[in-house]
């Protein structure tokens, strides 16, 4: 399901395919930080890119957003630790995976995340509980580890954000052929242009 934007975010911000990957871009840049690169400051940015990422469809008032960014941006890294290392073919690391299982896991024993159907990919949560977005990042997290195609998930050979590779040949190199791709090639034109 595409994204339905919201401010302040920008259909750019969503290339990932899939939710988790799209939730670990929410950094300027993985390959070359920048002071003040972050993306989730605030509560609301939470919310709002949630919005945006469909995972709800109004913004709800949580009962205490003191906490949310900082929690999210945690989820987050645990996030991008895990597929990362599945975009290198490496061993997903023991303790991002099992951090985001006994998160998700909380967030179903405590009542907050609940299936919502029959399809394990589908689930509801109180959102008005403020450890519920998330658990319910967590939980999308381990189900798309053991549903995404891991050798289609990539690394932007610029930037570093993250996204599944949906293209016919598999051969995706770039976060956004608009953003990283052409800036690579202007790049790549710079370097061998007599000056």
């Amino acid at each position: 399901m595409a994204p339905r934007v919201r401010p302040p975010w920008q259909e750019g911000h969503f290339v990932g395919g899939h939710p988790v990957l799209d939730l670990t871009n929410t950094v300027f840049s993985r390959t070359r930080p920048v002071e003040d690169g972050e993306l989730l400051k605030t509560a609301s940015d939470v919310l709002t890119w949630c919005a945006s990422a469909r995972l709800f469809d109004e913004i709800p008032s949580v009962a205490s957003a003191h906490g949310l960014a900082t929690d999210v941006r945690i989820v987050r890294e645990q996030v991008w630790a895990v597929f990362e290392a599945v975009a290198r073919g490496e061993e997903v690391p023991a303790e991002s995976l099992g951090a985001l299982m006994e998160r998700a896991g909380t967030g179903v024993r405590a009542g907050s995340v609940r299936q919502a159907g029959a399809a394990l990919d589908s689930v509801t949560a109180d959102w008005t509980e403020p450890d519920a977005v998330p658990a319910v990042l967590s939980l999308m997290a381990v189900h798309a580890l053991f549903t995404l195609p891991a050798d289609r998930i990539r690394a932007c050979g610029r930037c570093g954000w993250l996204f599944l590779d949906s293209s016919r040949g598999g051969r995706r190199r770039w976060c956004s052929m608009s953003t990283c791709g052409n800036r690579e090639k202007a790049s790549r034109h710079r370097q061998v242009s007599p000056p």
